[in-house]
């Protein structure tokens, strides 16, 4: 009929996008989801010993990614700080709520599945104040709905946003608030603290992240591993990896580790927390890096017409407890020796050894 065949996916790609399968369970879950956290959240409001008429009540949104969110933690803490008394109601993707259910100064958590849920709630009239930290036309990727709030984003879209600084001074601008300079906190529970605890790490290692959400971001696994065999010869120290996928074979031999895909989102976290270093790309771990205060080095290239930029606040933004390597060109290109050299310094100066 076709004159070739056609996979399943090339089939439905000859249909409009309303009528394709993956669109159509998409907007059905969008929906099962928004009636779910609609009832949800009126049930918290009305019946759970809150009411909406009086107390004052801020939403905050921050929809994707890892890194995103963790860099927008202040916030919270700053709104805190300003509305002792009111309900603060984050929303978020639903695969990294665990970042927020453990916040002490969040009380209500909305898991929706993508920025198009956020945009139906934005409008709710039983939130006082909306913070809005979502960047002006991000979309959803199954959906590919566009984001753009009603009030403007101060000049703030996806195609400038590094323009205005840091992620955490972007978000704060695009919401219309005070800009912010501290370093993110992440709060692991005494549950994640206890499952690090029965992993037996060493004594002394260094964290490992070595994938990005965009492969221009990444360091190829060759160079890594180059990297960790410099780590267990010149200083014998064993290397972490984590992260979802495991991007290098860890040998046992030298003590190495992979916990990729064996963690939660603060397991991670409590991880990187007892490492001696870290290292890694432009992710979502280093974002978490920053927040436990573990000494970074961090690797940086051109990313979407951006030469030059910084996604971090706090420690990695003063450069108290990192240190940042730019390439000029995107990171896949970097040169491992220059990431090895910056960990001979690093390990010279705390380990009191010569170069």
């Amino acid at each position: 009929m076709f004159g070739h065949q056609l996979s399943a996916g090339r089939f439905w790609r000859l249909f409009p996008r309303k009528l394709q399968p993956g669109y159509l369970r998409h907007r059905l879950s969008l929906e099962r989801s928004f009636w779910a956290n609609r009832y949800a959240l009126w049930k918290f409001l009305r019946k759970g010993g809150h009411n909406a008429s009086k107390c004052h009540v801020i939403a905050i949104c921050q929809a994707v990614h890892l890194g995103d969110i963790v860099a927008c933690e202040p916030v919270v803490r700053h709104l805190r700080r300003e509305n002792p008394g009111a309900i603060l109601i984050f929303a978020l993707q639903r695969n990294y709520r665990e970042l927020v259910d453990s916040h002490p100064d969040i009380d209500f958590v909305l898991p929706i599945l993508c920025v198009s849920e956020w945009a139906r709630f934005s409008k709710f009239k039983c939130f006082d104040e909306v913070v809005d930290l979502n960047i002006y036309g991000r979309s959803c990727s199954s959906c590919k709905s566009h984001w753009y709030q009603s009030d403007g984003s101060n000049g703030v879209n996806i195609w400038n946003y590094y323009e205005y600084g840091n992620l955490l001074q972007v978000y704060c601008r695009t919401a219309g608030i005070e800009i912010l300079s501290a370093s993110p906190l992440v709060y692991p529970t005494s549950e994640d603290k206890n499952f690090v605890d029965n992993l037996k790490l060493p004594e002394k290692f260094v964290s490992l992240h070595c994938g990005s959400n965009e492969v221009v971001r990444t360091l190829p696994a060759a160079k890594w591993q180059r990297i960790v065999n410099y780590l267990n010869e010149r200083w014998g120290i064993p290397v972490v990896e984590v992260g979802l996928d495991p991007i290098l074979f860890l040998s046992n031999d030298n003590n190495n580790i992979s916990l990729c895909g064996q963690l939660s989102i603060l397991q991670t976290a409590e991880v990187i927390r007892r490492s001696e270093l870290y290292l890694g790309t432009d992710s979502g771990p280093a974002h978490i890096a920053n927040a436990v205060g573990t000494y970074g080095i961090i690797s940086l290239g051109y990313y979407k017409g951006f030469k030059k930029y910084i996604p971090y606040s706090g420690g990695y933004y003063k450069g108290d407890s990192c240190t940042l390597i730019y390439h000029d060109g995107p990171v896949f290109e970097m040169d491992d020796k220059l990431i090895i050299d910056a960990i001979e310094q690093r390990f010279c100066t705390i380990f009191n050894r010569a170069l």
